[in-house]
């Protein structure tokens, strides 16, 4: 490890963990109040000014010029496998990921937990940030990719939690993987359909394949052109498979007073650019999909009473599969 004089170039950066914008606005509104304080005493307080009340108001100008150097200075630069850590006074540190040894997140806003500590493989600290900085998830999903143990505290918040779910997997496993992913999700649709027959609801479930940069986020199905349909050598590199969950009833298809149809989709394998030197395109299997199938389900359990359905005879546009493969 060595000292650096500044920091590299934004250009030349992958990312950057840093603080939010807000945090100017913050710290201004706190000078500002501070002004404000020090201008009623003086119009308004008649006799000597005790020295106290001087020093409260500087204490609260120093504090909003700490937050506005902290939004300006401290941050976290990336550059492939060089990181560059910017102190509150700008004092740069520059390390390697081969440097770190382990990570420790805890995000718990409600109780005021929110810190990520970086060490190096002998214990010491090499830095520590804020889960609420802008770019923490990318900064995690570079740990992750680069081998880097994550050890998030159970309290943490599951957003930040399920991102070390997200295993790199050979694509020659996607077949016997996918076998597993449909045998699982089988028990929790039939297990909720048993403790649910009153509602008289079916569920229709399946893995569906889509090229992911042509899915139309905004449409509720999903235009044709996005489905794999001919692969010739293996995945595309924007590769994306869901688990999509459709409500029946009846043999039909249910939908919405808006005349949505009822349904849920879970991302379970996605290819995406490993945040590593190489950069490789790597495939993903998100463990993840499991704990948000269980929430939806059981939200689909409180939402269908009591709410007016509309029912439609329809087939879907594309096959929902027990296996995807290579």
């Amino acid at each position: 490890m060595k000292r650096v004089i500044s920091l590299p170039e934004e250009r030349e950066r992958d990312f950057t963990v840093r603080q939010h914008k807000m945090a100017y606005a913050i710290g201004l509104w706190i000078i500002g109040a501070g002004i404000v304080f020090l201008v009623l005493e003086l119009v308004f307080h008649l006799s000597a000014i005790p020295l106290w009340i001087y020093a409260v108001i500087l204490a609260i100008c120093l504090l909003g010029i700490m937050v506005c150097l902290e939004a300006k200075n401290r941050q976290l630069a990336v550059c492939k496998n060089h990181l560059y850590y910017s102190s509150l006074f700008g004092s740069v540190r520059h390390f390697r990921l081969e440097d770190i040894g382990s990570v420790k997140v805890a995000f718990n806003p409600p109780v005021g937990r929110d810190e990520l500590k970086i060490y190096a493989g002998e214990g010491k600290q090499l830095c520590r940030l804020e889960c609420s900085m802008r770019n923490v998830d990318k900064l995690i999903r570079c740990f992750h990719d680069n081998g880097i143990a994550v050890a998030m505290e159970k309290d943490t918040r599951q957003d930040l939690r399920d991102l070390v779910l997200q295993t790199a997997i050979d694509e020659g496993k996607l077949q016997s993987c996918s076998q597993k992913v449909y045998g699982q999700a089988k028990l929790l649709m039939e297990g909720w359909m048993e403790r649910n027959k009153k509602l008289g609801a079916e569920l229709s479930y399946g893995l569906a394949e889509y090229y992911g940069s042509r899915i139309d986020i905004e449409a509720q199905m999903q235009p044709e052109e996005s489905r794999i349909k001919e692969r010739g050598g293996g995945l595309p590199e924007d590769y994306l498979c869901l688990l999509e969950v459709y409500v029946k009833k009846d043999g039909s298809f249910v939908r919405d007073r808006k005349k949505q149809l009822l349904a849920m989709d879970f991302p379970v394998f996605y290819k995406r650019k490993a945040k590593t030197k190489e950069g490789e395109i790597r495939l993903y299997y998100n463990e993840s999909w499991k704990s948000d199938l269980t929430n939806g389900l059981q939200s689909l359990e409180k939402y269908l009473p009591g709410h007016r359905f509309y029912l439609e005879q329809m087939e879907l546009e594309h096959e929902l599969k027990k296996e995807v493969s290579k």
